[in-house]
């Protein structure tokens, strides 16, 4: 050891005495030390601290709500704050400036999901962040805690204080001048503290206020977010005890372990340097900060919504804190006494007395606790915009002063204290003058009204209708099953929501593939998503998302008897199919419901044709020419076929040479037919069991099968030949069944029934195999099928159907339905049915809903029976009749109620789609030529780039009315032929204006 080293650190702690003194370190204003467990940091004085972060209430706030609320929240505060020893701050910030780094936050998992999928969607993604920016801003809210050690008696405070002596004397712990003292926390304090913590976050959450204890790194970085946000990189984490101890310079100074130790808390929260500009003004990093206190509490108590929207109407940055303390009367002080003694020499002096004599009254007569509040608030600017900083303080004192009638000061003694009085949980030091209120005129003033979101990120992003960026993702963990209804009248943006709900699920965090999603379609709603998703998707993999119209041709050939390659049987949940459809196709028209004995008679029937058609019975003999492209691969292959070879024996020796698509062409062809059952319910087999059983019509109940299965066979072709209608590999698959599926009496209900269950069927069949239908299959096919299963289990999968009004007389589509919201969890199945009104579901699907989306208030009645079923506030219901409305500029406006883990979360949001998106999406016939037309010239991005500058409003449609207007009144008439030539100039001028101007010479 040096003879200079005791010199030097004298040199040195005087320094830092004068440095603390005339507040210059960033331990002046920031009393926290280390941490004391995962989720408690604690102070030098050895306070014990926890941060609470409050994402909002989970229900439209009312009158009756806030009530609810305010005296719950007053309850909760009621027993810490009851007497000295704990203090309470309250902290809020809403800031527009950083609101694009929160809004790139929430869409991170979805960047990086279309990174690893290859899709390209970088212009969607840029345009939501820049289309939110316009409407949104940050908001966060943070409650802190404090435990002083003066909770503790004065006996309990000196044996702690001999303990930590005794302790310290014990470990011989060398001294720790420059690090954080991991022994300053008092053990004491932690049972007490750690209880008082649980208790308000179950009691808020309980309340409806979404709460959560943040751990340690997290409260550290929330805090150093709100001292200085430019200089915090999201991924920033504090060096705590615990943590790795990072590598510092050391003096070498014998005895001293800071440098060994981690470095001081308040360097890491403070990371900048700051000064005090003036009075009114301080610096810290790149803002300049302008504070304004409340030095007088408000004649009258207004609700914080009052001054927030007062502020928002400004248009500026702020944040607020709210420090409460109890023992409220012990502020006062001597003023109490001195008031009484001269309360004849001023009537100000009685009014003072009076009034303090009113707390002492609520203090020991009433429940209410009297505390010690000091609030004050900030807003910035960037350095050099001191004018603008000046303007915005203005309007803050503003806004605060009519917020109940209350008095500001901005002028401190230290601006720079001044700021840090704002930020979260540095200090319980404040500039602001004391107040003293009873805590219920306290907690009324609070801000826990601002609607919470149980998603930190989702691919798709709402909004609240004030601007408070509200994520959602579907599919994910917050929600036990995943069944969403979404009604409106038409117009209302039913189709856009679901396109962007589909393509979330798409976009979620953390999948390897693209999802399943099977869309049963009436119209194009759904092409423009899978448009978006195919250009999207590199050349090599467009194929995996498909858009199909279906219609009666033989080119669209479906056969329902198809089973899983190599199977010669179906798998149980198939068997059920195939006997609930024969069922359906045997059901006279008119009735709801099948003869007696049709159904058993329909499962033996499947049984015996598969049993038929296996290798050991008669099999389908192969026959060329009925497919090109397996012809070609079995001369490829020189496979040897005779009179005896079997579509089946075929099948297997194209999947033995690893022509797996080719193997499941050839097995359509080794599959039953529906005209096979017409003949097989004929058998002797089935003819022991059934051909005794009259149908009502007198006939044989075999006879009024076969009769029912062959004109259920002229009726629909598409049912009655070996599958020529091919998904392949696609996994975003749309079938539209606009053409197939009518409505206009019994044989149009029937038809619509059975091209939904057909529809589900080819689309969802593989939703549900597990590994137990491996046993059942041949070694040959069993590696193939496993890996197969282990991939379908592992990804999400979605059932979405569109205008399910069309099933309302379809009750085999609607059990379908039922089972699957049933069991979906299992197998990871979403479910989303889209109709005009709520009477369009079945009471137990809306039991089962955990989603659900009202696009449009509707009728009176309307309205009433949502209340009903949902179990909607009043406050709910008059949003409903007043705030929801179709798409507007701005977006649209619903309301929608959540099931998830923490309980309802029913909300009023709006969907702000941007016009890029829009002309993804859009689906009307001239819109959509256009857009697939130009996607072929010029590429998808570069496509809703440019139609998004010239028809902002994401339709063109209006254009084209216009010049067919023009033409009609010229001619009268307008000829099909010469409106498509209309929409075909207006994609060469579009054409035309693409090649002779930049997109930035456009923009000027």
């Amino acid at each position: 050891m040096s003879i200079i080293d005791p010199v030097l650190d004298t040199i040195d702690g005087i320094l830092s005495w004068l440095s603390t003194s005339l507040g210059q370190l960033a331990e002046n204003y920031c009393e926290l030390e280390t941490a004391d467990s995962r989720q408690t940091l604690v102070a030098r004085d050895g306070s014990l601290v926890s941060i609470l972060r409050i994402h909002g209430a989970t229900f439209l706030v009312g009158p009756d709500e806030f009530e609810r609320m305010h005296n719950g929240l007053t309850h909760t505060l009621q027993t810490c704050l009851a007497r000295p020893g704990h203090a309470i701050q309250v902290f809020f910030m809403h800031d527009k400036e950083t609101v694009k780094r929160e809004l790139e936050y929430m869409l991170a998992p979805a960047r990086q999901t279309a990174q690893q999928l290859n899709l390209s969607l970088d212009d969607l993604f840029s345009e939501r962040v820049n289309e939110l920016y316009r409407y949104c801003a940050t908001e966060s809210m943070y409650m802190v805690i404090w435990t002083r050690p003066s909770s503790l008696t004065q006996a309990q405070l000196e044996q702690s204080v001999k303990d930590r002596a005794e302790r310290n004397k014990t470990s011989k712990i060398p001294p720790i001048r420059d690090a954080q003292n991991f022994l300053q926390g008092i053990p004491e304090l932690r049972d007490g503290h750690e209880s008082l913590v649980k208790s308000v976050v179950n009691d808020l959450n309980v309340l409806g206020l979404l709460t959560t204890l943040l751990d340690i790194h997290d409260a550290c970085h929330a805090i150093r977010e709100t001292v200085d946000p430019d200089f915090t990189d999201p991924k920033w984490k504090p060096s705590l005890p615990g943590d790795i101890i990072p590598i510092r310079e050391t003096k070498n100074r014998e005895g001293d372990i800071s440098e060994v130790l981690w470095p001081p808390l308040a360097n890491q929260l403070i990371p900048r340097d700051g000064e005090i500009v003036n009075l009114r003004t301080a610096r810290l990093g790149d803002r300049l900060y302008g504070t304004v206190s409340i030095d007088l509490f408000p004649k009258e108590i207004a609700p914080f919504g009052t001054l927030f929207n007062r502020v928002l109407n400004a248009q500026i940055p702020w944040r607020i804190s709210f420090l409460m303390e109890g023992g409220g009367l012990n502020a006062l002080g001597l003023k109490s006494t001195i008031s009484t003694i001269l309360s004849f020499a001023h009537t100000n002096n009685r009014l003072i007395g009076n009034a303090i004599d009113l707390l002492r009254y609520l203090e020991v007569n009433t429940d209410d606790a009297i505390v010690r509040l000091q609030v004050t608030a900030s807003t910035w600017a960037k350095v050099g915009e001191e004018k603008l900083l000046r303007m915005r303080v203005a309007e803050l004192a503003k806004a605060i002063q009519g917020w109940g009638f209350c008095e500001t000061a901005e002028i401190s003694g230290d601006s720079y204290a001044g700021m840090m009085s704002s930020a979260l949980g540095l200090s319980t030091k404040s500039v602001a003058t004391a107040s003293v209120a009873p805590l219920s005129d306290v907690t009324f003033m609070l801000p826990f009204t601002r609607p919470a979101s149980p998603w930190a990120t989702g691919a798709v992003l709402f909004r609240s209708v004030d601007g408070k960026p509200w994520p959602y993702q579907p599919g994910s963990t917050q929600q036990t099953t995943w069944i969403d209804l979404m009604y409106a009248r038409p117009g209302s943006g039913k189709s856009v929501l679901s396109n962007a709900i589909n393509l979330a699920l798409c976009l979620s965090g953390g999948i390897q593939r693209l999802p399943n999603i099977a869309i049963v379609d009436i119209g194009p709603s759904s092409s423009g998503l899978v448009s978006l998703i195919k250009e999207a998707l590199p050349p090599d993999k467009k194929h995996l998302a498909a858009y199909h119209r279906m219609r009666m041709r033989p080119e669209m050939a479906i056969n329902p008897f198809d089973t899983q390659l190599g199977s010669r049987f179906p798998t149980p949940q198939e068997r059920a199919f195939l006997v609930n459809f024969l069922t359906l196709l045997a059901t006279p028209v008119g009735q709801e419901s099948s003869y007696d004995g049709v159904s058993d008679m329909a499962g033996m029937v499947v049984d015996e044709l598969y049993k038929s058609l296996t290798d050991g019975g008669n099999p389908r003999p192969f026959t060329a020419n009925l497919e090109p492209k397996v012809d070609k691969i079995m001369a490829e292959l020189a496979l040897k076929v005779d009179s005896h070879t079997t579509w089946w024996e075929i099948t297997d020796n194209l999947f033995k040479a690893g022509f797996t698509h080719e193997a499941s062409i050839a097995q359509r062809y080794a599959m039953p037919l529906l005209a096979d059952a017409a003949s097989i319910c004929r058998s002797q087999t089935v003819e022991d069991l059934y051909g005794s059983i009259k149908a009502p019509t007198g006939e044989p109940i075999i006879n009024a099968f076969g009769r029912m299965i062959s004109g259920a066979i002229r009726e629909y072709p598409i049912l009655s030949q070996p599958t020529a209608f091919d998904l392949g590999e696609a996994r975003v698959v749309s079938l539209d069944l606009d053409e197939v599926a009518k409505t206009g009496g019994d044989a149009a209900d029937r038809q619509t029934a059975i091209m939904y269950m057909l529809a589900r069927y080819i689309l969802a069949r593989h939703y549900y195999l597990t590994e137990d239908v491996l046993k059942d299959l041949s070694p040959l096919y069993q590696e193939y099928h496993k890996k197969r299963i282990l991939e379908i289990r592992e990804d999400p999968k979605r059932i979405v159907f569109d205008e399910f009004h069309r099933t309302s007389k379809a009750k085999s589509v609607r059990d379908q339905v039922v089972v699957d919201m049933r069991e979906g969890r299992k197998w990871k199945v979403q479910v989303a049915l889209i109709s005009q009104s709520l009477e369009d579901f079945d009471p137990i699907m809306v039991e089962f809903a955990t989603s659900v989306f009202i696009m449009d208030a509707g009728p009176k009645q309307a309205i009433e029976r949502s209340t009903k079923v949902f179990g909607l506030s009043d406050t709910a219901k008059l949003a409903l009749e007043t705030r929801v409305h179709g798409p507007r500029a701005g977006g649209a406006t619903f309301l929608a109620q959540f099931s998830t883990k923490q309980g309802v979360n029913t909300q009023l949001i709006t969907s702000t789609i941007g016009p890029i998106e829009l002309w993804a999406f859009n689906t009307t016939a001239e819109d959509a030529r256009i857009r697939n037309a130009l996607y072929e010239r010029i590429g998808a991005a570069e496509t809703r780039k440019f139609l998004a500058m010239m028809y902002p409003n994401g339709s063109a449609a209006k254009v084209v009315e216009e010049r067919m207007n023009v033409l009609k009144d010229k001619s009268g008439i307008i000829a099909e032929e010469r409106a498509n030539s209309i929409v075909e100039e207006l994609i060469n001028e579009i054409y035309e204006l693409y090649k002779k101007n930049s997109i930035t010479q456009i923009k000027t």
